[in-house]
């Protein structure tokens, strides 16, 4: 998925951040009553597996657990669009992926990541990689970009709906105390929907843009 391809950091940066996309498809996961409500049931048991294994964001179009949304609401929804989620040890995506391995469902699962990492916890539990997507960076008028430490939260919504100015008002608003770095991680998280936006690493960085 490209939208989760583009995250912003250093190798350093990067290495406590990582996202789960499970996603069916819907020539082949949903052309009927009854394969529509195996994809639900499976799909529902695939985010159980990523939801007990450390997620600390995982959403639908209805919503997301990182921006306070109760999870059984969130995969409540009977859809067969799939779900997003985002972690920060990669340990969680081993586990994840080892389970997912002995399901073999058939369904797309996407693991994004530093890609020495994501390899190298490929090759540890015995799968190959399908498709390789790979960000080669950002060309062109990079002036007029954010500066590193606003591009680093704003890629991780990979459909840009959390915005440079939105990042500033809550950091201002850390700075009088009217909000506390948790509750603006979650306000945060709000426009991002899907469900890949790490929550807690940008807690840790809108603390140090407010000098907390």
């Amino acid at each position: 998925m490209s939208h989760a391809g583009h995250r912003y950091g250093t190798v350093e940066e990067l290495q406590d951040d990582y996202n789960i996309l499970v996603k069916p498809n819907k020539d082949l996961d949903d052309v009927n009553e009854q394969t529509k409500e195996d994809t639900i049931r499976k799909t529902r048991e695939m985010a159980d597996i990523a939801q007990k294994n450390g997620a600390v964001n995982l959403g639908r179009k209805i919503g997301c657990t990182g921006r306070g949304d109760d999870y059984e609401k969130v995969m409540g929804w009977k859809s067969t669009q799939g779900f997003y989620s985002a972690f920060t040890d990669k340990n969680n995506i081993k586990e994840i992926l080892k389970e997912y391995k002995k399901l073999d469902y058939g369904i797309s699962v996407v693991a994004g990541g530093l890609i020495d990492e994501i390899f190298g916890i490929c090759k540890e539990i015995g799968l190959k990689p399908h498709t390789i997507l790979y960000s080669l960076g950002v060309w062109g008028k990079t002036e007029l970009l954010p500066d590193r430490d606003h591009l680093k939260i704003t890629t991780r919504c990979g459909h840009h709906m959390v915005s440079p100015e939105l990042i500033d008002h809550y950091v201002e608003r850390i700075k009088d105390g009217s909000i506390t770095p948790e509750e603006a991680g979650k306000k945060l998280a709000g426009p991002c929907v899907c469900g890949i936006f790490n929550v807690p690493k940008t807690v840790a960085e809108i603390k140090k843009m407010a000098g907390k």
